[in-house]
C-alpha cells in the first residue's frame, strides 16, 4: 500500500505539472456550456448569418432539457474521448522511452502498483472532468432551456461515466504494448469511435456492446426514459478484466526501454 501511495502522489505531481488539472477539465466545461448555448440560440445565429430570403421564417423547435444534455453527450463521445485519449496516451509509453519505468519497476515494486497508480490518477481525472462538464451543461440547460429530470439525468451521466471510464483502461493497456504515445492515443480512440459508429447503426441488435452505456445514456435523455445498460455494463465489466490482464502483461513482459 505504502507503494501504492508513493507511486499515486507522482502521478498526480506529474498531471499537476503538466496542467492536466486545468486544461482537461476545462475541455469538458467548455463543450459542457457550449452545447445548450448554441440549442438555445441557434435561430438568432442563422437569423444574423444574413444568406436567407426576405421574409424568411425560422421555425426550429427547442430542445427539450434532457435532448440538450444527450448533445453534450454526444460532444463528449468525440472531442471529450480525444482529448482523455491525449492527456494519458504517455503514462506508459511515455515513461518506457524516457527509461523512467526502467527506474521504477527495478526497484521493489510491483507492476500491479504500477499500473494501479497510473489508473487511479488517470480515471480520477477524467470522471472529475467529466462531472465538471455534465454539472456545467445541467446548470446551463436549466437557465436557458428547461430543467432535467434528476434521477434520470444522473443515472445518465453515470452510466456515460462507466464508458469514459473503460476508455481510460484501454488508454492504460495500449500503453503498456505500444512504444509510441501517439500510437496509445490513437488505437483508443479509433476502437471507442468504430465501436460507438457500429452501436448507432445498430442499436438494439447490439446492444451487449460497451459502446452501448454512451448510446442508452444518450438514448435515455433523448426520450425521457431510465438507461437500461444491463447488457452493456456486464460487457464492459468483462471487457475492463481483459484489458487490466493486457496492461499488466504488457508491463510485465515489453521492454522497459526501446
Amino acid at each position: 500500500m505504502n507503494t501504492f501511495l508513493v507511486l499515486w502522489k507522482k502521478e498526480w505531481t506529474e498531471a499537476v505539472r503538466t496542467s492536466k488539472l486545468i486544461w482537461l477539465p476545462a475541455v469538458f466545461v467548455l463543450l459542457g456550456i457550449a452545447q445548450p448555448v448554441t440549442a438555445k440560440f441557434m435561430p438568432d445565429i442563422l437569423k444574423s448569418a444574413g444568406s436567407l430570403p426576405e421574409g424568411a421564417i425560422i421555425l426550429i423547435p427547442l430542445a427539450k432539457p434532457g435532448e440538450v444534455l444527450g448533445q453534450t453527450l454526444g460532444q463528449f463521445g468525440t472531442i471529450g474521448v480525444l482529448a482523455i485519449c491525449l492527456a494519458f496516451m504517455g503514462m506508459v509509453s511515455g515513461e518506457r522511452r524516457s527509461g523512467m519505468a526502467a527506474w521504477i519497476l527495478v526497484k521493489p515494486v510491483s507492476s500491479l502498483a504500477y499500473a494501479a497508480s497510473k489508473w487511479a490518477v488517470s480515471t480520477i481525472l477524467s470522471l472529475g472532468s467529466f462531472g465538471l462538464g455534465y454539472a456545467a451543461a445541467w446548470y446551463e440547460t436549466t437557465a436557458l432551456i428547461g430543467t432535467p429530470e434528476p434521477g434520470k439525468a444522473l443515472a445518465a451521466g453515470a452510466a456515460y461515466g462507466g464508458w469514459l471510464a473503460l476508455i481510460v483502461l484501454a488508454v492504460l493497456a495500449a500503453g503498456a504494448w505500444l512504444n509510441a504515445p501517439a500510437a496509445a492515443a490513437f488505437v483508443p480512440f479509433a476502437g471507442a469511435t468504430v465501436l460507438q459508429l457500429i452501436q448507432g447503426f445498430f442499436p438494439y441488435p447490439l446492444r451487449a456492446l460497451p459502446s452501448g452505456l454512451a448510446t442508452e445514456a444518450i438514448a435515455s435523455l433523448k426520450f425521457n426514459s431510465w438507461p437500461c445498460v444491463t447488457d452493456a455494463g456486464w460487457t464492459a465489466i468483462a471487457i475492463g478484466a481483459l484489458l487490466v490482464w493486457l496492461a499488466l502483461w504488457g508491463i510485465r513482459n515489453r521492454p522497459l526501454r526501446v
